[in-house]
């Protein structure tokens, strides 16, 4: 299967306010993922093998934001601290992969997964940028045009990191990644200054989000199968939105 890898990715800049370089088991506690998950209900699967597999898709997405295109069963056993042949019969029961088979194409997995676990909510989304239209965004003074709730605000300024600003405190953007692995929002609002857009694009892309609604004046490039509203100024809120789940809903019933 050929990589839908941002290529844009490979070149992210290694920021350590952005991205995490630590091993996976410093990134992504096994603690932090068995509480307080807000699972979408899979009947087919057994609460155990939904965490396993909330795992094995925050593994996938931190090494495609690191430019990585694909892993080793080993790679993904190593990582995650599941033994070997856990890992490959949750994939092989699951159609997944075949007996024998040891390397797999990360997107394709990731997407595979996600459909799994049915990862199909549009009404929550997670905000970065927490300055005056961020703040705004997260008051509600122009969402509440809308249905969608911003259940996660992300800031790399010091100042702005553990805020509250209404009910949601602002966190570092390192968080997107291991968040995203426990949550199913498939959609990011970008908020921050000119010229920082298309970085924290990249991020959200890698973290599995599958359209963003930009809010800057910057040109964001993504692969295809991204969906991208840009919504200015003066703009008609409510209408971008419309415009953007349809859009997703549309992507989402063709898959």
């Amino acid at each position: 299967m050929e990589s839908k890898l941002n290529p844009r990715i490979k070149n992210c800049p290694s920021n350590p306010s952005i991205v995490s370089t630590a091993p996976f088991h410093d990134y992504v506690s096994g603690e932090a993922l068995s509480s307080n998950i807000n699972f979408v209900k899979n009947e087919s699967l057994a609460i155990d093998e939904i965490k396993r597999f909330t795992l094995y898709l925050t593994l996938l997405r931190l090494m495609r934001l690191r430019g990585r295109t694909d892993v080793s069963l080993g790679s993904v056993s190593a990582e995650t601290g599941i033994s070997l042949p856990l890992v490959e019969e949750d994939l092989i029961m699951n159609n997944l992969c075949m007996a024998g088979q040891k390397a797999f194409q990360i997107t394709g997995l990731m997407t595979a997964i996600e459909e799994i676990l049915g990862y199909r909510n549009e009404t929550e989304s997670f905000l970065v940028g927490a300055g005056k239209l961020g703040t705004s965004l997260l008051l509600k003074e122009n969402l509440g045009q809308t249905d969608l709730k911003i259940v996660a605000a992300f800031d790399n300024d010091y100042r702005k990191i553990g805020n509250q600003i209404g009910s949601i405190k602002v966190m570092s953007p390192d968080k997107i990644i291991p968040l995203a692995g426990r949550m199913h929002v498939c959609l990011g609002i970008i908020a921050t200054p000119s010229g920082e857009a298309q970085h924290i694009a990249d991020i959200l892309v890698a973290a599995g989000m599958k359209a963003i609604w930009n809010f800057t004046y910057d040109v964001i490039e993504t692969d295809e199968n991204i969906i991208v509203e840009n919504t200015h100024p003066g703009q008609d809120i409510a209408e971008g939105y419309r415009n953007l789940i349809s859009l997703l809903r549309s992507k989402n019933s063709n898959l």
